[in-house]
């Protein structure tokens, strides 16, 4: 980053905030030392003192005697917010990719909004915000959020502190909001979408949506926020925390690929794009932590136009069963001991392409791309015992060999 000598301690908070949300700064990390934030900013010690007292003030870091600053959780757990009111965060715990696009900030002053006026019992010349929220996951528009705060309450909002951002963690940590005295409406019932001006896609076959509506009632009893999202009711994303509805839906399979090579041209784009998939997850533990491996197999995927996401094969265990209808997964494994372990542990593959698999000492040649050990032939024969059609294709249209030794 460049240095920028005329920043002022509001704007090197609200910079480090951005990188605590977003996981650059991670919880229990300690923050550099006041000297390199000197020379990071090119600013005064006085300035970077007063932006940590502004993160200690509002419990983004915490402050230890004779060791530094530390950054705290954000879990909205820890802060007592309920999922709700932060649908983002656990979209991504269940693996989904998501933005936060900013569509409205305004400021209303003329008597606009009557309706929520009057509800907040404020009058035609009292400033309310008007903020308007999509939330795309897996690059689809999913959840659309409306919210109304009253300028008295919540004065200087600026627009960049929610820019990709969920609304309420600022709140509670900037305003001290306190989350007890959120009221929470569910509607499961929403026929149509009741939004015009965006359209949010529905998969169902019959089109209803889930609405959720947060007030919040401040130190005299009086409504100031209120906020309101709407979602399809396949999606069940306002449902995850309840009990008996933790999954979005049956993941959608379309095949699994063993392939020493991971994703290549031929994974990425060929076969990609033959099966239609959008997602391609890669199960594979030594993958999941190399950021290298992850972004030349990125480049590869990009090209087809998919998503791809790096799992273990445990993480990938615990948490297929959250995909959402939209997603058509094509699983790559690199080994059929590793395409075994899904199996065994409860992923829902019916159909296990073999690809490449290289030779090595003690390997024997099958086809000209696939060779394997006795090892490798148990573990494909307990794919195919399990019920599984395992055949060997090196790309599509190629002639199909079914495993069987």
């Amino acid at each position: 980053m460049k240095k920028q000598p005329f920043w002022q301690y509001e704007q090197i908070s609200e910079e480090l905030i951005r990188d605590i949300e977003t996981g650059q700064l991670s919880i229990g990390s300690k923050l550099p030392s006041e000297k390199k934030l000197c020379e990071q900013y090119g600013v005064s010690r006085i300035t970077i003192r007063k932006a940590l007292a502004e993160l200690d003030e509002s419990g983004y870091i915490e402050k230890r005697q004779g060791q530094g600053s530390f950054v705290k959780s954000q879990d909205p757990d820890d802060l007592g917010i309920s999922y709700v009111d932060t649908p983002s965060v656990q979209l991504k715990r269940y693996g989904h990719d998501v933005k936060i696009q900013l569509k409205t900030f305004q400021i209303l002053a003329f008597g606009e909004c009557p309706e929520i006026r009057s509800v907040m019992n404020l009058t035609d010349t009292d400033y309310i915000y008007k903020i308007e929220q999509i939330y795309v996951s897996d690059k689809q528009p999913l959840i659309k959020r409306l919210t109304y705060l009253s300028f008295k309450d919540f004065p200087l909002i600026m627009a960049n502190e929610i820019e990709d951002r969920e609304l309420m963690p600022m709140l509670i940590h900037k305003y001290k909001m306190n989350p007890d005295s959120l009221q929470h409406d569910i509607d499961t019932s929403v026929d149509d979408n009741p939004t015009k001006s965006f359209v949010i896609p529905n998969y169902a076959k019959r089109r209803t949506y889930v609405e959720t509506t947060t007030k919040g009632i401040n130190d005299d009893g009086l409504i100031d926020y209120v906020s309101t999202a709407i979602a399809p009711s396949a999606s069940k994303i306002f449902f995850l925390e309840n009990e008996g509805e933790n999954d979005m839906s049956d993941p959608h399979i379309l095949l699994t690929r063993i392939d020493n090579r991971l994703v290549h041209g031929q994974v990425g784009v060929t076969w990609t794009k033959t099966l239609g998939a959008n997602l391609i997850l890669v199960a594979n533990d030594e993958a999941a932590n190399d950021v290298l491996q992850q972004k030349l197999m990125k480049s590869t995927a990009d090209s087809s136009g998919a998503q791809i996401r790096f799992f273990t094969l445990q993480k990938t265990i615990d948490i297929i069963s959250k995909a959402a209808d939209r997603q058509k997964i094509f699983i790559v494994v690199k080994t059929p001991a590793d395409a075994a372990t899904l199996v065994e542990g409860g992923v829902p593959i019916k159909e296990v392409n073999v690809g490449n698999m290289h030779f090595a000492p003690g390997k024997e040649e099958v086809t000209k791309k696939v060779y394997v050990d006795e090892q490798d032939k148990s573990d494909l024969m307990k794919l195919v015992n399990a019920g599984l059609d395992v055949y060997i294709e090196d790309v599509p249209g190629d002639h199909k060999t079914q495993v069987n030794f």
